[in-house]
């Protein structure tokens, strides 16, 4: 029995050794193996000399390339054009708070409409200001904020 205990864990450690090298041979072989569809495509399609000048996209096109998926075929940037840059007007909503519930008010109301705000502290005065090119969601806004009893004013925006 001791004789049988004294090759019984290496036996164990050898046969778990071989098993975790065959395994890893099995899931990561050396050299791909390609298959016989993928090997006639590439023998038996080759490509000529005018299509190579026509565009990399296109030599893509053409190529039977198999487990790769080309995902654009064409790009197009447009460009303005100086002459016709007309900026949008801007109008700035300016509140002035007075306390933290009117902040609290203020930032809900401006998280439901996905507008961006800029808080300025002048000692003790805080004041929200919020730009934007729509005058009508800044304008509803306002009637919003009328109903927490927080005073707004909407202006034309001019930047310096």
């Amino acid at each position: 029995m001791r004789r049988f205990a004294y090759w019984l864990f290496p036996t164990i450690a050898i046969v778990v050794a071989v098993f975790i090298v065959v395994f890893m041979i099995e899931i990561n072989p050396a050299a791909p193996v390609l298959s016989r569809d993928i090997a006639l495509d590439q023998t038996s399609k080759p490509i000529a000399s005018d299509e190579s000048s026509s565009g990399w996209i296109k030599h893509f096109n053409i190529s039977n390339e198999k487990e790769y998926v080309y995902p654009v075929n064409e790009v197009t940037i447009a460009l303005d054009d100086n002459e016709s840059h007309a900026k949008a007007q801007r109008y700035r909503l300016t509140v002035p708070l007075k306390d933290s519930y009117e902040f609290f008010c203020l930032k809900q109301e401006l998280k439901n409409n996905n507008l961006p705000y800029l808080l300025n502290q002048e000692g003790e005065a805080m004041t929200a200001l919020v730009d934007s090119a729509d005058q009508t969601k800044l304008a509803n806004l306002v009637a919003k904020l009328k109903t927490y009893q927080i005073s707004a004013t909407l202006s034309s925006f001019k930047e310096d």
